[in-house]
């Protein structure tokens, strides 16, 4: 069967046949609000009946050396112009390669990408001695540019994209790092209370396009891209084929504990009534990188203020590319892209209930017969009013897109 709308795959010899895919599975982000983002991959199944992609088995990739190269997945809309490039569904390095026999006849070859992000997780920070490596700046976001520029000796030169008109908060520049550059990274954006990730989907610029290392500042809105879905499509909407809709329990937080590295532990709890009605939900975080308590003990006072309350949310959307959005648009959404969802209860019937949210998590399940797509939510006021009625933060009902 053919495939419905055009994607182009490229490994380091050339672009590949999608008559040759089986299909990708693709999945990046995060599946929960509170927690921190993840190394994204891709797995990408090739047929290999006749050897073709056999490592020096002959073939016409025979030659493809694999290991630490660029893979790049494109989806193209039709009659569609770019400023930069069509979106990107996945793009990063190959890191494991996979050959199977089944059944003494068939043959797949199972190739393995991660994104930056997954790359970063494995660059150990200590010099050629193994010392420690002492950072010099004196902000979040500059310190995780101290990072990226450490690591540019290895195979990118990464910089990070900056969102949020605060650029992080002051950090203790009298500490020394070793250890993963990945870990390093989600503790800085922790300390700041706001989000390192890896970005694909459509370009933030030419600049930025395709598996971008990403900081997003504490209470920074959502990207200005916005997706709709409802029980329909048509015109400017997608059609959704289930919600994942609940009252978010799980990440409600009553109780923090938090301490700085060199520090003591600042702690913060909701009302004493919040805490007879719900119980106590802790959350504990160390080794953050705050310049003194009182920015950690500011920090775990804005994450109580905004867990210590239940809210209706969409957890989940999923959906089937389908005419008249089977051209591929719907990939130009990606995590920290703003996602409404527009649905009736009871279905089709009911009154229309609006949720407001941004993308943190992504997954793809793409063969030839069609393409399944899954975005994980959060409250996009949740996130981008992490403290209200602030210009710097957010403002309450201006923060976010109408």
């Amino acid at each position: 069967m053919a495939w419905s709308y055009t994607l182009t795959c490229t490994l380091d010899a050339g672009a590949i046949p999608l008559t040759d895919v089986a299909g990708f599975s693709i999945n990046y982000g995060k599946t929960e609000p509170i927690s921190p983002y993840s190394a994204g991959s891709c797995v990408m199944e090739l047929l290999n009946n006749d050897g073709k992609y056999t490592p020096g088995g002959g073939g016409t990739h025979s030659a493809e050396t694999y290991l630490g190269k660029e893979f790049k997945l494109f989806g193209v809309v039709t009659g569609a112009s770019y400023s930069v490039g069509p979106p990107v569904v996945f793009q990063g390095v190959i890191q494991d390669v996979d050959l199977q026999i089944i059944d003494t006849k068939q043959s797949r070859l199972f190739i393995t990408v991660v994104d930056r992000l997954g790359e970063l997780s494995q660059i150990n920070l200590a010099d050629a001695d193994g010392s420690a490596v002492a950072f010099t700046a004196a902000r979040v976001d500059l310190q995780l540019n101290e990072i990226m520029a450490y690591q540019s000796v290895g195979q990118h030169d990464d910089v990070v994209k900056i969102l949020g008109s605060a650029n992080g908060k002051a950090t203790n520049t009298g500490l020394s790092h070793s250890g993963p550059a990945g870990t390093l990274a989600q503790i800085l954006a922790q300390t700041d209370g706001g989000d390192f990730c890896c970005r694909q989907g459509a370009a933030f610029d030419a600049s930025y396009y395709g598996n971008v290392l990403t900081f997003k500042a504490q209470g920074t809105p959502p990207s200005t891209t916005t997706v709709t879905f409802d029980d329909a499509g048509g015109g400017s909407t997608y059609e959704f084929t289930n919600l994942d809709i609940g009252i978010r329990g799980e990440n409600m937080v009553t109780q923090a504990s938090m301490q700085r590295t060199g520090g003591t532990a600042q702690r913060a709890r909701s009302a004493d009534s919040v805490i007879t009605a719900f119980g106590v939900k802790g959350l504990t975080r160390t080794g953050l990188l705050n310049d003194d308590d009182g920015g950690v003990l500011t920090l775990a006072n804005q994450i109580v203020a905004k867990g210590s309350k239940e809210s209706t949310v969409v957890k989940k959307v999923s959906f089937v590319m389908r005419p008249p959005d089977d051209s591929g648009a719907v990939f130009t959404y990606s995590i920290l892209d703003q996602c409404n969802v527009q649905y009736k209860t009871p279905p089709g019937t009911g009154a229309q209930q609006t949720y407001q949210g941004m993308i943190i998590g992504v997954r793809w399940d793409i063969t030839p017969q069609r393409t399944v797509g899954h975005f994980t939510l959060a409250d996009a006021l949740q996130e981008t009013l992490f403290i209200l009625n602030n210009s710097l933060y957010g403002k309450l009902d201006t923060g976010i897109l109408g």
